[in-house]
């Protein structure tokens, strides 16, 4: 069955383009006919969207005068997917992602992601300089976008870019516990991290992996001779990941502020996680 996809921002972007007899050029459209499958039922009814907005959904919906009516009989119609953790046209450490803002998005559309969240890195750590840079890669999107901030240093001017940033509607900013000498922060960096994003009513992020741990394994299996790609997971063990998982948690706690723990990769991050659930902290 062919799948139509409509976006969270209800544009109804179509995750296969090709179904669609023409290009979507109305302000008010109609979807007839679909399996609608939202997250708590399936139902055969028809979506009405104006000005990216779902306004019914319901079954024989009557069009509105002007509305563009797309025929989904015999397709799913679903929310279209929301990516939270993209990074499109990222530089890191000598090379760039091969993906930018058209090509990437594209190929989410494709498969009926219509909107995503992109890291956004401050430029010689400048909050502001970053933002403008991820704006101006953002000129070739072709679909709904948001950003998140990296933080990669602590000063007063960090502090008073995110208020700024804040204000532009970026609300989440990224910790690096990883990477030492390139985009790492200290623990004192992100104890004022979290509490700037307290005060501002930010969500704190973190990669938590133990930055200096693994600078340290990073070396030691270098020196025992390992040099393919193998030696990347023999440097960073589970146990890294955990320590820094647990020790973000139990800072975030201190401060009083929410914790986004993103991508959690082993089994270890994940019994921390699970632990804190327990608690219901």
């Amino acid at each position: 069955m062919p799948l139509v996809s409509v976006s969270a921002s209800a544009v109804a972007l179509l995750a296969l383009v090709a179904f669609l007899p023409n290009s979507i050029t109305a302000d008010t459209i109609l979807i007839k006919g679909g399996t609608v499958v939202n997250h708590d039922h399936v139902l055969t009814a028809d979506v009405l969207i104006k000005d990216e907005l779902i306004l019914e959904v319901a079954p024989n919906i009557e069009a509105p005068a002007g509305a563009q009516v797309i025929n989904a009989s015999g397709s799913y119609v679903m929310p279209g997917g929301i990516d939270p953790h993209t990074h499109l046209d990222m530089p890191f450490m000598g090379q760039v992602a091969c993906d930018d803002f058209y090509s990437g998005q594209a190929a989410a559309l494709a498969g009926g992601t219509t909107m995503h969240i992109d890291f956004a890195l401050p430029v010689n750590h400048n909050l502001m300089a970053g933002f403008k840079e991820w704006q101006r890669k953002a000129k070739r999107a072709c679909a709904d976008y948001g950003f998140h901030m990296a933080v990669t240093k602590w000063d007063e001017q960090v502090a008073e870019d995110m208020g700024k940033l804040t204000a532009e509607g970026i609300n989440s900013f990224k910790f690096f516990l990883a990477y030492k000498g390139a985009l790492m922060v200290t623990d004192d960096e992100l104890l004022q991290g979290m509490l700037r994003c307290r005060q501002l009513g930010a969500l704190p992020q973190v990669h938590a992996e133990n930055g200096e741990a693994v600078a340290l394994g990073q070396q030691l299996v270098y020196d025992a001779g390992v040099r393919g790609p193998e030696g990347h997971a023999l440097s960073r063990p589970a146990v890294l990941e955990g320590e820094a998982t647990a020790r973000a948690i139990k800072l975030a706690k201190f401060v009083g502020v929410p914790l986004y723990v993103v991508h959690v990769m082993s089994i270890d991050a994940m019994e921390e996680v699970r632990i804190l659930c327990m608690r219901c902290q």
